[in-house]
């Protein structure tokens, strides 16, 4: 679900939050999450489908009807991931004041409004959330493979910084850039290339803010397989 700042979603997502959560800035909380997470999809989705077509060089065979069947169903297993992991970060990271469910099923909300609890895609929130970090990652790179065949030939490195920039925009998201330039220097750890961009310098963006060199928040995939 993509939020306008005036719409009667983006009202109902602030009210909601604001009844559990005491904070100065709810809107901003909001905001940056949707805005933050649907970015991280949209290039998340690039990298695995439409980058690894135009470089490893394969045709897709989808006709246009079935095109954007696999989209929509991939934005919807990508937003079930970040829910989980968004979740995960706020709780172990302590940007709310109670220990219980109901952040997972917001933002899960948020970001995939009524088919959050369709039966199907609900339980794989659940498992995501019920899962320790590696296993979330390796379950959701299982899921993506079915929908998106393609995703098994884009560098595996993809899948080990995808979780970090959800932290990442999850952080920003609560005001937190301290833990935000923490979660990227772990990202350089992994891809030290991340640092060597002209433009960005591998530094952590604003939310919606993206690199036109290097694909930051997700890059590029000349980044991805750099040594």
């Amino acid at each position: 679900m993509d939020h306008q700042s005036a719409s009667p979603e983006f009202t109902a997502a602030v009210e909601e939050f604001r009844q559990h959560e005491n904070r100065a800035d709810p809107e901003r909380v909001v905001n940056g999450l949707a805005r933050g997470l649907g970015l991280l999809r949209e290039k998340f989705y690039r990298r695995v489908h439409l980058d690894v077509e135009q470089v490893i060089g394969l045709d897709s065979v989808l006709m246009p009807v079935s095109e954007a069947k696999t989209q929509r169903l991939a934005a919807d297993e990508i937003d079930a991931f970040q829910a989980a992991e968004s979740a995960a970060t706020a709780k172990q990271r302590g940007y709310l004041s109670s220990s219980d469910t109901w952040y997972l099923r917001w933002v899960a909300h948020l970001r995939l409004a009524q088919r959050a609890s369709e039966p199907g895609l609900e339980k794989r929130l659940l498992g995501y959330w019920a899962s320790a970090a590696d296993r979330r990652r390796l379950a959701f790179e299982t899921s993506l493979g079915r929908i998106v065949p393609e995703s098994s030939q884009s560098p595996l490195v993809l899948f080990q910084l995808f979780p970090l920039a959800v932290q990442i925009t999850t952080a920003l998201a609560f005001g937190d850039r301290a833990a935000a330039e923490q979660l990227r220097q772990e990202q350089i750890q992994i891809l030290p290339a991340i640092s060597d961009c002209r433009e960005c310098h591998g530094n952590v963006l604003d939310l919606e803010a993206n690199c036109n060199e290097c694909g930051n928040p997700l890059w590029k995939y000349d980044y991805l397989t750099s040594s």
